[in-house]
């Protein structure tokens, strides 16, 4: 079995990642966003956002990307990032099943702990059950009080979700 390499996307990548990212999304349901992914789209992403790419054999096969959350302090400044933001994490159908989502989902906390972020954060469309069950045995729990900030306006509220990378909080599986 091949190792996956994960390499940190750059402007260069845009179309790739959009097709990516469509291909990802073939079997969601209709409306969700992630169908609509364009590399003009993908490269305003890249200006707020880190975005990494899973190659299998030299092919592109998967990527996410990571939005900084920031604190808006009483005075409107704003503090952090205290979190990052888990966003568009697809793998191609045809490579499912092999626990490659989790090559990425390490990727991203690595990335949040070598900045010294203690906290990432992520969406889930409520029609999706079995994706949370997912993140929940990465260690997520749902949370209701976050604002996801790339929350799809043409679907229901998604799920959000958290999880603490350091012994910060609650532990995973607990509501808060």
């Amino acid at each position: 079995e091949m190792i996956p390499v994960l390499r940190p996307a750059t402007p260069a990548d845009a179309e790739l990642i959009a097709a990516l990212t469509r291909a990802a999304w073939i079997s969601k349901p209709a409306n969700s966003s992630g169908h609509r992914e364009t590399a003009d789209g993908v490269r305003a992403n890249l200006l707020e956002s880190d975005a990494i790419i899973m190659e299998l054999g030299g092919e592109a096969i998967g990527s996410v990307r990571l939005y900084p959350v920031y604190q808006t302090l009483e005075d409107g400044s704003k503090a952090g990032p205290v979190a990052l933001e888990i966003a568009r994490l697809g793998i191609l159908p045809s490579f499912r099943g092999r626990g490659l989502n989790t090559w990425l989902m390490n990727e991203a906390m690595m990335t949040a702990t070598r900045r010294g972020i203690e906290e990432l954060r992520l969406a889930v469309r409520n029609d999706e059950p079995g994706l949370q069950r997912m993140y929940e045995r990465q260690g997520f729990f749902v949370d209701s009080s976050i604002a996801y900030s790339h929350a799809n306006p043409d679907s229901p509220p998604p799920i959000t979700m958290r999880k603490y990378l350091f012994s910060k909080g609650p532990r995973a599986g607990t509501e808060l």
